[in-house]
């Protein structure tokens, strides 16, 4: 059996909890840890692929009664939908069981994917035209479920799944409404409050707008960084959500034009019936600020900026394609002579490419370097939480190219391997002449690998 994933244990007292098989299924590996269960890896060998197992936590602890019930309904939920919402953009439920009093429900595994969370910084958002077209997605998903009489009633960031080839699934089902179905009647406020409807915070007959809303409420924490609502206790937030207005998206980021904050004002109206009817309407709107964003997105400034890195020795074993890729990752920044990039000790996790100038490398205060175009720096954000060992500033006018270590992911794996060797290659040539005997103590130049 494969070494489980510790969280806050060590390794070998994680793995005396792992089941060696769950039903007919033969536990791999753990994969994940939450408030409700635990995830499990496993192998349908009758249907040739990787499920994973969320096993329910389900006690008998008196003293947590209201817990368990909840917990035991959030399983009958998920288990009632066992092939009943078959979308490319919904996570699949294959099989649910009880076995020895452990409940679990079996779904797709997606190798690699990642929840929106990860993409709800203000300094790791997501492309405007990338968050469209996730939430585009998101919303035909979310119509489909609704015509099968679902609502799911907890859409937000870490319900939503990008997979490595930048598709999206909506996962957890454990609370939603089903129609004419007892099951799924779980009593009381249900669902994260941050991306509640009014209806939702105040305990109302839901609709399909109500999952409408909280995937607007997602879209604004996406392009904004921020939750459309923010308090310091839960009874300040929920009077919010009902009363408040949000803040306008532009007041965050003054690149987002005025069709896309009037989708997301629309899906975040308090009166259900001024949102949009259903998910295809969103999606529709969707469609036509999707188109206008490539068109700005084609423009002769990124054009230009395509030109010039392909002139790059960094890029020359770069398909155009893959350029354009590392560009969707990325952001264009000038620096003035003198002002500083990257500090040393500091964490960052961007990559950098010189495209015109040259930066100053300084260790402890003195010069031990400089770089020219072409060139790249930022080897610490190949390992999460490292501290950069150097610090370093423009010495000229400076044109670079940042890209973002968490947004590369999202790129294709032909991408991914393709600027992994180019950057390794530049670090390790670095190295080699760092390595080599100076006749002077003076700063040298490192110029590209070849």
């Amino acid at each position: 059996m494969g070494q489980p994933v510790a969280t806050d244990a060590s390794s070998s007292a994680v793995s005396s909890t792992i089941p060696e098989k769950i039903g007919k299924y033969v536990i791999i590996n753990e994969v994940g840890r939450g408030s409700t269960g635990n995830v499990y890896l496993s192998h349908d060998p009758y249907y040739r692929r990787d499920v994973a197992i969320k096993v329910y936590n389900i006690g008998n602890d008196e003293d947590d009664a209201e817990r368990t019930r909840v917990t035991r309904k959030m399983f009958f939920n998920e288990a009632h939908m066992v092939g009943m919402l078959q979308h490319p953009n919904i996570l699949p439920i294959y099989d649910a069981g009880e076995e020895d009093g452990k409940y679990y429900v079996v779904t797709e595994h997606v190798h690699g994917a990642r929840t929106l969370a990860k993409y709800c910084k203000p300094d790791n958002l997501l492309r405007i035209d990338d968050v469209v077209e996730i939430i585009y997605k998101c919303a035909k998903a979310l119509h489909y479920a609704h015509s099968r009489g679902v609502i799911h009633r907890d859409v937000k960031p870490s319900n939503i799944m990008l997979t490595t080839d930048n598709d999206v699934r909506i996962i957890d089902f454990g609370i939603a409404l089903v129609t004419d179905s007892d099951v799924s009647q779980i009593q009381g406020i249900a669902g994260s409050p941050s991306y509640m409807s009014p209806e939702q915070v105040q305990s109302y007959a839901l609709t399909n707008r109500s999952d409408l809303y909280s995937l607007g409420a997602v879209m604004y924490e996406l392009l904004t960084g921020f939750r459309p609502f923010r308090a310091n206790n839960l009874s300040k937030l929920l009077h919010q959500i009902v009363y408040a207005t949000p803040q306008p998206i532009l007041r965050y980021r003054d690149d987002i034009g005025e069709e896309l904050e009037n989708v997301v004002a629309v899906a975040l109206q308090k009166d259900p019936d001024k949102r949009y009817a259903n998910g295809l309407a969103l999606a529709a709107e969707l469609t036509r600020v999707y188109q206008q964003l490539r068109e700005r997105y084609d423009s002769l400034d990124n054009n230009e900026h395509f030109n010039l890195l392909r002139q790059l020795r960094f890029f020359h074993d770069f398909s155009h394609s893959e350029i354009w890729e590392v560009l969707r990752a990325s952001d264009w920044r000038e620096y003035k002579e003198g002002e500083e990039i990257v500090r040393e000790g500091e964490i960052d996790d961007r990559f950098y490419i010189i495209v015109a100038g040259q930066v100053s490398v300084s260790n402890h205060g003195r010069e031990v370097g400089r770089l020219g175009p072409g060139e790249c720096f930022g080897e610490s954000s190949y390992v999460s939480g490292a501290k950069t060992l150097a610090s370093i500033s423009a010495r000229k006018p400076l044109t670079l190219l940042r890209v973002s270590a968490t947004l590369m992911e999202q790129v294709s794996s032909s991408c991914q391997l393709r600027f992994n060797k180019v950057f390794l290659r530049s670090m390790i040539h670095r190295l080699q002449l760092a390595s080599q005997p100076l006749e002077d103590t003076a700063p040298h130049d490192v110029h590209p690998a070849g």
